[in-house]
Parts: C-alpha cells; structure tokens; sequence
C-alpha cells in the first residue's frame, strides 16, 4: 500500500460511505420480494398438481365404473380357466402352453394400463422436479 492510500484512508477513516446509502435495504427488498413470489409459485404448483391428482382419479373411477366389473369378470373367466387347465391337462407341456395363453390374453390389458401409470407417473415426476 503507498503513502497515499494509507492518507487516504487516515483522512476518510471516519466518513460515512456514500456506497451503503439504501443499498442493503434496497437488497433486503428485492430479496423478500423474490422470496414471497417463489412462494406464490410454489402454492400454484400445488394447488396445479392437487387439481391435477383430483382430475385423474375421477378420470380412474369413471373408468373404473365403466369397465371395472368386465375386466374383473374377464380375470376371473381367465383365472377359471387357468385352474382348469392346471387341474386336468394331461401333460406338463400342455398345461403350460394353456396357462400362458390364459395370462397372455387377460395380462394384456393389465400392462398396458400399469404402463400407462408407469409413464405418467415419470412425466409427473420430471414436471415437478423443474
């Protein structure tokens, strides 16, 4: 540090710095204001992903109602016949060509519908963490 720095510093040591005037309060505001919009942005996303989740299971139960008891007749057709098939298939090979062919047809549309829940639970997962 030169003498004159040193002066300097000796001569203003007891000034008020002009540089601070209002500019911490000024920070401190524009810190609560991002602060208080972030928090209005996250309860929309909240009250967004609530309407969402509300929207799907009324969508589910709609579908449900609609299809529930023929899918639920369906599996019980297929788990009969799957039974069946166990209890008086001559051969091992047979019985196991007829229990294949008995969860093939009614698992089909059982992982379709898992699939679907299974992506749309990823592209939920994906908005949310943005």
């Amino acid at each position: 540090m030169t003498d004159f720095d040193a002066l300097l510093k000796r001569s203003f040591a007891e000034a008020h710095e002009p540089v601070d005037d209002g500019f911490t309060v000024k920070i401190e505001h524009a810190v609560v204001r991002r602060e208080a919009a972030l928090k209005i942005r996250n309860l929309a996303q909240t009250v967004g992903l609530a309407a969402a989740g509300a929207t799907l299971l009324y969508g589910g139960y709609a579908v449900y109602g609609g299809f529930g008891q023929e899918v639920l007749g369906a599996a019980g057709i297929e788990l009969a016949r799957a039974h069946g098939a166990l209890n008086s298939a001559p051969t091992v090979g047979a019985t196991a060509q007829d229990v294949l062919q008995s969860i093939g047809t009614g698992m089909t549309q059982i992982m379709l519908m898992t699939a679907a829940a299974l992506a749309g639970g990823a592209v939920l997962y994906r908005t949310t963490q943005d």
